[in-house]
């Protein structure tokens, strides 16, 4: 036996409408295309489904029985139309980020909030961690969209597009005398304390390089391995830092401010995605959201020749 689905769906809208005339009305055919679509299904179930009273058309109890079973698939495509539209507008899914401690602590956070209260039935996460352990979470699938500092390009797995660079900025007690000042040159940071950031930090190494090129020393106070725990050594009067614009901006310390630098010390930043798989549409919109936050809020400090 096979059945035919205009058949199935004549059927189903009869059933609904309880009527041949407004049945066709639906289906935007004739009354007695209905009628042969019903006359059929009848012939190839060998079973009556309908008899008249009147005006009336009475399904029996295998029209019910019937009824029941093509109106569940009826209601599983009409689900799969609504998800389907839903992923094409953006208003379900799941959207995994990953983020280095710098962004994830900072602007992604930001990004995300933006995100969810724009797609609040999208299950959004947010994964902080290093950039190593962002990059494999990427290569292996696990995470939509990443934001990394280490060079990209060479891991396996993975589509990187560069942002602009960023320029680092010099972080002070809003009391010092740096923090009267526009902007900060190297010179001024002779001879001061200061916190500074892991040997093996990419900006870290920039810093480093920039100063000696000036001939410009510090007396390293104290190290730490985040950002976000310089500016709150900051805070707490242990000297002056410098470190990417992003911590500095979102940090909630209190007391504390921050200043340009007369030198550009990029800072960069990479948008990764899986490299194996299609870019979904939620990820390229949280990309956008990014963007925007970008440009709006540190298009100052991005060097001119990065544009």
């Amino acid at each position: 036996m096979k059945l035919n689905p205009r058949q199935l769906e004549a059927f189903r809208t009869v059933m609904l409408t309880g009527s041949m005339t407004i049945a066709a009305e639906a289906l935007q055919v004739s009354q007695p295309a209905v009628s042969r679509l019903i006359r059929d299904l009848e012939t190839a179930l060998s079973i009556r489904l309908f008899r008249r009273e009147g005006n009336r058309l009475i399904p029996g109890a295998e029209a019910q029985v019937l009824y029941a079973e093509v109106d569940k698939f009826y209601q599983g495509i009409e689900r799969i139309e609504r998800v389907a539209q839903d992923l094409v507008t953006l208003r379900t899914g799941t959207l995994r980020i990953g983020a280095m401690s710098t962004l994830g602590l900072s602007v992604v956070a930001e990004g995300v909030c933006r995100f969810a209260r724009r797609h609040p039935e999208v299950r959004t996460s947010l994964d902080v961690r290093n950039s190593l352990g962002i990059l494999e979470l990427t290569s292996a699938n696990q995470l939509d969209i990443g934001f990394v500092q280490i060079p990209s390009g060479e891991y396996p797995g993975i589509f990187a597009i560069p942002l602009p660079p960023i320029s680092a900025v010099c972080v002070m007690p809003k009391e010092d005398v740096l923090a009267s000042k526009s902007v900060v040159t190297l010179d001024d940071l002779h001879g001061r304390r200061l916190v500074t950031m892991n040997a093996n930090n990419p900006l870290q190494r920039r810093i480093r390089s920039a100063m000696e090129a000036r001939g410009v020393v510090g007396h390293s106070s104290v190290e730490t391995t985040a950002a976000h725990s310089a500016c709150g050594m900051v805070a707490g009067g242990l000297g002056i830092t410098i470190c990417d614009p992003f911590t500095a901006s979102y940090t909630k310390y209190p007391g504390i401010t921050f200043r340009k630098l007369d030198q550009d010390i990029p800072f960069e930043v990479s948008i990764v995605f899986p490299g194996h798989q299609q870019r979904s549409q939620l990820a390229s919109d949280f990309m956008r959201v990014m963007e925007t936050i970008f440009k709006s809020e540190f298009v100052s400090l991005i060097p001119r020749e990065a544009y």
